[in-house]
């Protein structure tokens, strides 16, 4: 017999049900965590038959040997976590260079483009207008964040900042 929980309504519900209910809910939010754009434009650049879903915010980072460019790289990856994969993608900036249909037709296909560079060299912006992408928002870390470029990898502060800002245009982009 199922154990019956009463709200403040004094309605009563199955704890059976509330327990669905929460598993429902669970599998929702892994299902956005779920970095699923990869593979699905993987298959429909193959021709495989998938079922259509709106493109989310492709996001390209630097990944240069200083602390900018690794911090770069993982606060867009902690972004990316935190807004969810429903609504941004992290592409690979290298696949556009050699130039891999999966990759470029993610870029193509996406809902907009943020570009996050470590330093005033600009890399992945340069990259990314050189194949005839424009680019939706822009940030150059150690500019406008204004975190100084030297070796230290590790700085969990300098991470957090940066995900931050690249959720703030994830979410710009996103929202247009």
């Amino acid at each position: 017999m199922d154990e019956k929980v009463t709200c403040g309504c004094n309605c009563t519900t199955a704890v059976n049900d509330v327990k669905e209910m929460k598993k429902e809910k669970e599998k929702e939010n892994e299902k956005e965590k779920e970095n699923w754009y990869l593979p699905y434009m993987d298959k429909k650049t193959k021709g495989v038959e998938v079922e259509e879903r709106e493109s989310p915010v492709a996001v390209f980072y630097c990944a240069g040997a200083s602390n900018v460019g690794q911090s770069t790289m993982l606060g867009s990856v902690k972004a990316a976590n935190e807004t969810g994969y429903e609504k941004a993608s992290l592409l690979c900036l290298a696949s556009i260079s050699a130039g891999l249909a999966n990759i470029t037709n993610a870029a193509k296909s996406a809902k907009g483009i943020v570009a996050v560079d470590g330093c005033p060299m600009k890399c992945t912006l340069k990259t990314l207008n050189k194949a005839g992408f424009e680019v939706d928002k822009h940030i150059i870390i150690s500019k406008d964040l204004q975190i100084s470029k030297n070796f230290d990898l590790n700085s969990q502060t300098d991470i957090n900042v940066i995900a931050t800002a690249v959720e703030k245009d994830i979410m710009a982009v996103y929202n247009k």
